[in-house]
């Protein structure tokens, strides 16, 4: 049991020794059975839930296969494994989740259940005694619930069996506390698929329409729902490229005897409301419906159906269309996307047990709706019926396509131009400090040695930040909680550079202290100290006032004297296409332009996919030359009083010390 992405397939292939389930996810139970070391082994997958979702926000279908689970091994059912991310932060919001998706199997299934930590790569040196404490008191409460039962596999290091053969150990320690008995479900779990069967009603009028010799559609919705891919589906060939983009995508393809357009919309993160996305997301958002003029047929908002949608989705749906005007929702289709997920499962079933947000979508867009398969592209009926129905839909609306209102678009049109200005005064700015660095320059050579910190968000690109700088593969991309330190000679200077550990979007008095010191640490790594320290952000990421004082929170821990050392490392650029950085941070709004300003208006942008760009890393190098110039030629050097609170900071490690002893003298109990 577990969330989504927290490694149950995998987990159940190491512990079967073979590629038993597939990574892909599903809503129903799995179950696999194989002989290993002389047990008949049974294992059952149960699907997972979104990772901060609580169960009474989930639907009926998933708690349903959740209570299944515990029914699929009747004969026994020796011990659930609650698996757990060693690399993602686990708080209170996440404790509650746990502790109501397992309270569905009733209280006593917790003498039955071991937390079961994977990515244990991810922890480099610190034991998972050390990452429990570190974690505090939420983590703990869970481990403890557990009867202080842990176990941590390394996904990476697959060959190494003894981490499966002290797994079995303790589960059979287990169940010798369980005095050799299984766990049973005494609440009897009866099927809902039969009452969400007769609840959810043919809902697809049949008609006669006349042939569209051309057809024009918009494809909208938030960020990785597969508009790309839906839009490669309808066309029939790779037209879109599946990396994001900021900016609308228009292709066209004759495809049966039809002229068919297709503008997919830039999305939106998922549960973002209206009010908090970009001005550059709203124009191209609006933009979308006039690239195919006079207007399109048909929108068709794509949703994921493997991913639950509730009252946060649901208005930024509504926020996002609202843009259009209210005239659009006749103009609507929902097109669901992974409909591989569902199984057995149908459409209207699965409509029905989302309950009333996703009930409230359809019925907005006439109950007109379609599921796609993306896996089974070689089904060219599911095609072939989507646009009978976009036929249909502009058969209710007498024929017409959709138009938007010109004031509308006239509004649009003039915040763009005022946005443009700004980024244009915003750039001339820069240019001018860059040209009076150069001058104070221009009669010293380049820097024969530069020393770089990266501090940013997980996610963010920073390895591969320290990889393009270095221009080879010195950082792994996988994350860790300790800072990496690579060098090498590159361009005639000696480059250092200390790869901080990242932090999840969560303020700084809620890290574990080990971040912390790590942070710290990372700018004594490169003594005597750090030339310049980079501030990764990705620009995909949309930057709140809860970035904003995070990085400010992190950043401080450093003292304020770092700020004059600091530059803004924009990663993705890709994702920008046409749009400058410029406009970039000023479409973002004051959070982001405040770190741009704090930063002494420094910053860059790295295209990865473009690595053979070498000028875009010469640039870097000469801003980075340039704000020590601006620092008199002076690295940055920490407070020796912060530098002393680091080494005095222990206590956590003898906290480690004293859970490993009181596990390992409770295994000598049961042993004995």
């Amino acid at each position: 049991m577990g969330y989504r992405y927290s490694g149950k397939s995998s987990s159940g292939n190491i512990i079967l020794n073979r590629e038993e389930f597939d990574l892909k996810r599903t809503d129903q139970c799995v179950k696999r059975q194989r002989e290993v070391a002389d047990r008949h082994i049974t294992v059952i997958e149960a699907p997972g839930w979104w990772i901060d979702v609580p169960v009474d926000q989930s639907s009926e279908l998933l708690k349903k296969e959740i209570l299944l689970s515990v029914s699929l091994c009747p004969v026994l059912r020796h011990v659930v494994l609650l698996v757990i991310r060693a690399d993602i932060r686990f708080k209170e919001d996440k404790r509650n989740v746990f502790q109501g998706y397992v309270d569905l199997l009733s209280e006593r299934v917790w003498s039955h259940t071991i937390v079961l930590f994977t990515h244990g790569d991810f922890l480099g040196d610190t034991s998972i005694e050390q990452h429990i404490e570190s974690e505090g008191e939420d983590l703990q409460w869970l481990v403890e619930k557990c009867g202080n039962r842990y176990h941590v596999l390394n996904n990476k290091n697959r060959s190494d069996v003894t981490q499966i053969i002290d797994l079995l150990e303790k589960i059979e320690e287990t169940v010798m506390k369980n005095n050799c008995c299984h766990f049973e479900l005494l609440q009897q779990v009866k099927e809902k698929r039969r009452a969400e069967e007769e609840k959810a009603e043919s809902q697809m009028s049949e008609c006669e329409t006349p042939k569209l010799s051309e057809l024009r559609i918009v494809l909208m919705g938030y960020k990785g729902a597969g508009k790309s891919s839906s839009g490669n589906i309808i066309l029939n060939r790779e037209e879109f490229d599946l990396k994001r983009t900021d900016q609308c995508v228009k292709r066209q393809r004759e495809v049966a005897d039809r002229h068919i357009t297709v503008i997919e919309a830039p999305g939106w993160w998922i549960d973002e409301p209206v009010d908090q996305s970009s001005e550059l997301l709203k124009q191209e958002i609006l933009l979308s419906v006039s690239l195919c003029p006079p207007g399109p047929h048909v929108v068709l908002l794509v949703i994921r159906a493997d991913i639950i949608f509730k009252e946060d989705e649901r208005k930024a749906f509504q926020g996002y269309v609202d843009l259009l005007g209210e005239r659009v929702w006749s103009h609507t289709i929902v097109l669901f996307t992974h409909g591989d997920f569902l199984g057995d499962t149908s459409i209207e079933q699965h409509i029905e047990s989302e309950g009333e947000d996703l009930q409230w979508l359809v019925e907005k867009c006439g109950i007109r709706y379609h599921v796609l398969n993306n896996k089974n592209r070689s089904d060219d009926t599911q095609i072939k019926d989507l646009l009978e129905k976009i036929k249909e839909t502009v058969m209710k609306n007498s024929g017409f396509h959709f138009e938007m209102d010109g004031n509308i678009l006239q509004m649009m049109e003039e915040k763009k131009q005022a946005e443009e200005e700004r980024a244009k005064g915003r750039m001339k700015r820069m240019s001018e400090r860059r040209e009076k660095n150069r001058s104070q320059m221009s009669d010293s050579h380049h820097l024969s040695e530069l020393r770089i910190v990266l501090m940013g968000c997980r996610r963010a690109g920073k390895s591969s930040v320290g990889n393009i700088i270095l221009n080879r593969e010195a950082f792994d991309l996988k994350r860790t909680d300790q800072c990496v330190k690579r060098q090498r000679e590159v361009a005639d200077r000696h480059i250092t550079v200390i790869e901080a550990p990242g932090w999840w979007w969560k303020p700084v008095e809620q890290i574990s202290e080990i971040l912390q010191q790590e942070i710290l640490l990372s700018v004594t790594l490169c003594p005597p100290g750090p030339h310049v320290v980079l501030l990764v952000i990705c620009v995909e990421h949309r930057f709140t006032v809860n970035d904003r004082e995070a990085f400010q929170a992190y950043v401080d821990l450093l003292g304020e004297r770092v700020w004059s050392h600091t530059i803004v490392l924009f990663t993705h650029g890709d994702f920008l296409g046409d749009t400058s950085i410029e406009q970039h941070i000023e479409s973002e709004g004051e959070d982001l332009q405040w770190l741009v300003e704090k930063c002494g208006n420094r910053y860059h942008v790295l295209n990865y996919k473009n690595r053979s760009d070498d000028t875009q890393i010469k640039d870097l190098l000469e801003k980075i030359e340039e704000t020590v110039t601006q620092n008199n030629g002076c690295h940055f050097e920490i407070d020796r009083k912060i530098l002393q609170e680091l080494e005095e900071s222990t206590a956590e490690g003898q906290r480690a010390k004293e859970r490993r002893k009181k596990m390992h003298k409770s295994r000598s109990q049961i042993s004995e």
